[in-house]
């Protein structure tokens, strides 16, 4: 059972509403997206409560509920002002209406639970805003039956008939109309997959990993083939019990062989009969989206690697290699073998870092867009060719982004814009501040199409510090590959942790006022005064102290190019000390370490010691020489063997 925020609904046409519904058991608010269907439905079953005691709501929108768990129907009911949902019924699908017969049958089942827990109550279904085709049609119809609805509420813009209106006259139930709100409006794409992410993270909160054998488990829904193990990871899954029911929900962190590892939050007891995979998952982006259809690997090596999986790349070796590290997702874009790119997204806020710029062939250009800091190791062509596709995606009104390198790097990137004519761009030219890191300052100039340099005041880095922002620290440290190279560490400050049973005890929901606590901490303003639900106002660090803890933040490690001397081994391994997640180059094996010295690189065995002696807590080795793509199953094992206690991710055991 969870508690979320209920949004209010006003008007006295809810009560006039509430009189036409006298003698109604359940009722069907029906309408399309961005009408205020669930608005509106969340009120009814509050006044049905406050009057009765009663009232119970099913949220059958996988795709976009309004509480509950995404991709699945849940049931939810008030306790006094609070409102709780559970019972959750997985389609592990966020799309109702290409499953919309799994949707009607879970739903059915999901009533029957409704039905038990309060026989004579009333019952209001929010179904999906599917209200167009063949596929509204049949939703409208099946529900009305299956759901036995005696009353629909039709939410429709005032000037406008309801979406389906020949199938609702065929409803064997009373139509009542009811005129949306002007100001109402459907949310964009990205808001509705930042609010189910949202709820799906939060869901996830307190996982623990469980291994599955799935040739002992039957495996049901649409699941990617079992060849392409690397589609698997980040996919919803629902555990379920002999009739078909859900017993727990989660999400695959990977398959290796028949052994299917899965984070579930604990409740579950019971032994699954079988397991739920369709086509609900994370984007490379950390967003629950649907995945696009994964193909087994063929003769067909043209076809490229989808992004909508991707925790974990077990043995696709040329597929992105990601992983979540604290509020953030990492993707090695281009796999092991692609030119080096690194995108780490900022969950929760519309902003991307990028470290050097291999091959950004996988990513969209809105990236590009939200990107506010580019950290280059070398120039390199391998780590700086994406370049001229970053300069075109920033052209617009995007403000300005940082870019960090070694020496010469503002002279570099002044080439680049001077290669180009710009004369069509006018003042929309994308603009840079560049610094240069060498030894203990950065050197600043600003640079922008069609404009003269200007020259910034250069900045101290000292104790290696070169960005330090409001949620995280930037450390850089020069190592050597003939050239000067530069290895990175994003360093994520302190976690704050809502415990979510001081929360209820205190009796506050949560809502935005959490966010802005948390915001006052990290910037250091725990004097400022927060209002809370019932409108009374503390201290944020009154509130940080009684309701939250705290746990250090972790921290990601990039070290592309560099040779294997005590030198450079010292500075990483102090840059990566503790790190949640190292991503180190390992360009050669340990037979081919000659080729290895004459190129300024380093070995397989080389990473592993570092990650090992860092105490890092996972390794990602990449930028593997082609001339291993025939067997990269044996690189892996070499590192393995020489990491230790170190886990290390990319491969396939």
């Amino acid at each position: 059972m969870s508690t979320t925020v209920v949004p209010t609904f006003s008007g006295n046409a809810v009560e006039a509403l509430m009189a036409r519904l006298t003698g109604r058991r359940r009722i069907l608010v029906w309408g399309e997206m961005g009408t205020g269907k669930s608005t509106l439905a969340f009120e009814l079953v509050r006044r049905l409560h406050r009057r009765s005691g009663g009232g119970q709501l099913l949220s059958l929108d996988p795709g976009t509920p309004p509480f509950g768990i995404p991709g699945a129907l849940t049931r939810g009911w008030f306790h006094g002002e609070a409102f709780a949902w559970g019972d959750p019924q997985a389609l592990c699908t966020l799309d109702a209406a290409r499953f919309r017969l799994p949707l009607v049958l879970a739903a059915r089942r999901l009533c029957g639970i409704a039905g038990k827990a309060d026989p004579a109550g009333l019952l209001v279904v929010d179904p999906p805003g599917v209200v167009r085709g063949a596929g509204g049609a049949e939703l409208l119809t099946a529900l009305a039956e299956a759901l036995e609805i005696d009353a629909v509420v039709a939410l429709h813009r005032r000037e406008a008939s309801p979406p389906l209106a020949r199938e609702l006259s065929t409803i064997p139930a009373a139509v009542h109309h009811v005129s949306a709100a002007p100001e109402a409006r459907r949310p964009g794409r990205g808001d509705r997959a930042d609010h189910r992410t949202r709820l799906w993270d939060a869901f996830l909160s307190r996982a623990a990993i469980e291994t599955l054998r799935i040739d002992r488990v039957p495996v049901l829904g649409t699941p990617p083939p079992r060849q392409t193990p690397e589609a698997w990871a980040g996919r919803q899954a629902a555990l379920l019990d002999a009739a078909g029911a859900t017993l727990q929900m989660g999400e695959v962190v990977r398959l290796a062989g028949r052994l299917l590892t899965v984070q579930t939050p604990p409740g579950q007891t019971a032994a699954p009969a079988a397991l739920l995979i369709r086509n609900a998952g994370r984007s490379a982006a950390g967003r629950l989206e649907t995945c696009r259809p994964a193909h087994p690997p063929g003769p067909a090596r043209g076809v490229p690697v989808e992004m909508t999986a991707p925790p974990v790349s077990p043995s696709a070796w040329s597929a992105p290699v990601s992983s979540r590290v604290g509020p953030a997702w990492a993707t090695l874009v281009g796999g092991v073998f692609g030119d080096p790119l690194l995108h780490v997204r900022l969950r929760r806020r519309k902003r991307s870092l990028l470290f050097d710029l291999g091959d950004p062939g996988r990513l969209p250009a809105k990236v590009a867009h939200q990107v506010s800091d580019v950290f280059l190791s070398h120039a390199h062509l391998d780590h700086v060719g994406g370049f001229i596709w970053f300069l075109r995606s920033r052209i617009g009104p995007f403000g300005p982004c940082r870019i960090f390198g070694p020496p010469e790097t503002i002279a570099r990137i002044a080439h680049f814009l001077d290669a180009i004519t710009w004369d069509r761009i006018k003042g929309r030219g994308p603009v840079f501040e560049v610094g240069e890191i060498d030894g203990g300052r950065i050197r600043r100039a600003k640079l922008q199409p069609g404009r003269p340099r200007i020259d910034l005041p250069p900045l101290p880095a000292e104790a290696g510090v070169i960005l330090d922002g409001e949620d995280f620290r930037i450390f850089a440290a020069v190592c050597d590959h003939r050239i000067p190279s530069v290895a990175y560490a994003l360093a994520f400050h302190h976690e704050i942790i809502v415990r979510r049973e001081k929360l209820l005890a205190a009796g506050w929901p949560p809502g935005p006022w959490v966010g802005k606590m948390k915001h006052c901490i990290h910037t250091g303003n725990p004097g400022a005064e927060i209002l809370l639900p019932d409108g009374s106002t503390r201290r944020a660090g009154d509130l940080a102290d009684a309701l939250t803890m705290r746990r250090p933040g972790k921290k990601l490690v990039y070290a592309a190019d560099m040779a294997d001397t005590p030198d450079n081994r010292q500075k990483l391994i102090h840059l990566a000390r503790s790190a949640h997640i190292l991503f180190c180059e390992a360009a050669f094996t340990a037979a081919d370490r000659s080729k290895a010295a004459a190129t300024q690189h380093l070995t397989t065995v080389a990473a592993a010691e570092i990650a090992r002696e860092a105490g890092a807590a996972r390794l990602v080795p990449f930028h593997f020489s082609k001339r291993y793509e025939h067997d990269p199953g044996a690189v892996y094992d070499e590192i393995a063997a020489a990491a230790g206690p170190v886990r290390v991710l990319g491969g396939a055991r």
